[in-house]
């Protein structure tokens, strides 16, 4: 099956620290793409950081995932560990200080379970970004 690739690149103007603390909390997070999630397994460091576990969805519909990479300020990597219907899903969110503001290059890959799912499924995930994200965004940028 093919893979797919959703990219996002912002900039955000508020700081890095402020930006990537944002990103790093699951319950903020999660509203870029209008969903809801609760953390259910604590990270090693910190409790949203290395190894924490979010589950996003209700019930028999919920999936988990889970941050393989936390690099403060700069990076986190996350995967799908259970459920969904897509698998070889990684997230990588790159964070860069710009005079003050921040640049966000947000990146998913996966590929759908099913055959010929996958564009319908990035489709799903770029209306929820475009529809949620700005306006999550705009709120993050007026309280810096």
């Amino acid at each position: 099956m093919s893979q797919q690739q959703i990219r996002q690149h912002v900039r955000v103007r508020a700081p890095v620290d402020r930006v990537f603390a944002f990103f790093a909390d699951h319950e903020r997070f999660i509203r870029l793409m209008g969903g809801r999630c609760r953390r259910i397994v604590d990270g090693q460091e910190e409790p949203n950081g290395l190894g924490s576990v979010r589950r996003i969805g209700p019930g028999l519909l919920s999936f988990d995932e889970t941050i393989v990479t936390f690099d403060k300020n700069a990076r986190i990597e996350y995967a799908i560990t259970r459920g969904s219907p897509i698998r070889a899903h990684r997230g990588t969110i790159d964070f860069r200080d710009d005079r003050g503001a921040t640049v966000v290059d947000y990146v998913i890959r996966f590929e759908p379970k099913i055959p010929l799912t996958g564009g319908l499924i990035a489709r799903g995930l770029k209306l929820a970004w475009n529809l949620n994200a700005p306006k999550v965004l705009a709120r993050l940028e007026q309280a810096a």
